[in-house]
């Protein structure tokens, strides 16, 4: 008798489990913890740990031997990455395919610098550019007042070169990158909220000016490969919140991009107008991003918080919203110690819609990260912001903000970037 009422029970609780809803999306669009959670993170992890393990001779005993950078995955597919043919320019066949290097840089001055030149088909740069320097202004390239599609010049497989004077040059793969530009400069826009997607009439109080510089990036410490590298437990867990069907996976594979990063110090002279600064310094962050298909208006809404911490301590951490393609909430992120090692973020916790989900991101914003064991919990001021509009169909807006952080007690300097589709929102 006692076995057969166990049994009734355990039967119960069983069916009572199977027929328990997922819970209701976040304002019907974020992802939440559904009662398949702790197997789906569970089997995920396990894959792509092992995924991420797999050795080179899997790949070597290929046809190629080497890694179609244009169509990878996650993990990569076992082929070889040389760092040769990730650093150069890849020949675009696809409309919506893009070679992307970007540099952000700061210093505990007040000096901020991001630059983002992604090649297109067609001869077109997405192009933004902002440089402040403290006590004298934020100056933009001057196109971003309108749209960020440019005109490219096309040249070696080593450089990103804008009809505009902006030249991004790869002198040493994974180690010296070379920035100059010789042209226009425009006065920032300030902080712009867009209602409609497509270019923007030129304001009548925009200022030019004059200006030049020639800055020298070299690498500290090694890439992070965001396919090899990224936490299995962060990519798990961002996994494990959506519902899954063959055509969520078809889709995660479609748009993958392959993405590297690596922290560095940019070096060199800047001159607008009548100011001039010699050997101006900062802490920067680069990226290359190389996507068969990328297109900006996929994603709902993201920030990114790249930054460094007066220790030497350098941080990344991202959490990107794109519930129509794969994730409503992926979290991702990494550190660099002051020693050069390198650490993948398990968990960025940072909530999308109690920050700026109806457009208006707060100045003043706390979250948290773990990583290798530890907790950071970060106080973040966005002092400055420029906002302009991103991609092809110029239908997303990014408001780049310029900010000041506390971690743990350490003061820090970079950037909240913060993205929005405009329309559909």
């Amino acid at each position: 008798m006692f076995w057969l009422f166990f049994a009734g029970g355990a039967a119960y609780f069983v069916l009572q489990f199977l027929l328990r809803p997922d819970p209701v999306r976040l304002l019907n669009i974020y992802g939440q913890p559904g009662k398949w959670y702790f197997l789906k993170f569970n089997l995920m992890k396990f894959i792509i740990d092992r995924r991420q393990k797999k050795k080179n001779s899997a790949g070597s005993s290929s046809e190629s031997g080497k890694e179609n950078l244009m169509n990878s995955q996650w993990g990569g597919d076992g082929g070889e990455r040389d760092i040769d043919e990730m650093e150069k320019k890849h020949e675009l066949k696809e409309e919506w395919s893009a070679d992307a290097v970007f540099f952000d840089a700061s210093n505990r001055d007040g000096w901020y610098f991001t630059l983002g030149t992604a090649q297109r088909p067609n001869d077109v740069i997405n192009l933004f550019f902002i440089l402040r320097i403290p006590g004298v202004g934020t100056f933009v390239n001057e196109e971003l007042h309108t749209e960020t599609n440019v005109k490219s010049i096309r040249c070696s497989e080593k450089e990103w070169k804008t009809e505009s004077g902006f030249v991004v040059s790869c002198l040493e793969p994974m180690k010296k990158w070379r920035i100059k530009f010789n042209g226009k400069l425009a006065s920032s826009p300030g902080k712009i909220n867009f209602f409609k997607n497509g270019a923007e009439k030129l304001k009548e109080n925009v200022e030019f000016f004059d200006a030049n510089f020639d800055l020298t990036w070299t690498n500290f410490g090694g890439q992070f490969d965001f396919d090899k590298q990224c936490s299995p437990t962060a990519i798990a867990h961002s996994l494990a919140i959506e519902p899954w069907s063959r055509g969520l996976f078809d889709k995660m594979r479609a748009s993958h991009q392959t993405h590297y990063e690596q922290f560095g110090k940019l070096v060199g002279d800047v001159k607008i107008g009548e100011n001039e600064t010699k050997g101006v310094r900062m802490t920067s962050m680069r990226d290359h991003t190389i996507a068969g298909y990328r297109r900006w208006s996929d994603i709902r809404r993201y920030i990114m918080m790249i930054y460094h911490l007066e220790d030497g301590t350098c941080i990344h951490t991202s959490v990107i919203s794109m519930p129509e393609t794969v994730f409503s909430h992926l979290e991702f992120g990494y550190i660099v110690t002051p020693n050069g090692e390198t650490i993948p973020v398990d968990r960025v916790h940072f909530s999308l819609p109690n920050h700026g989900e109806d457009r208006d991101f707060p100045d003043d914003f706390h979250y948290s990260f773990e990583a290798g064991g530890q907790t950071y919990y970060a106080d973040v001021h966005i002092k400055e912001v420029v906002s302009f509009k991103m991609g092809l169909d110029q239908a997303c807006q990014v408001n780049e903000g310029m900010c000041e952080y506390n971690v743990n007690g350490k003061r820090g300097w970079g950037f909240a970037e913060v993205e929005y589709r405009i329309q559909p929102y």
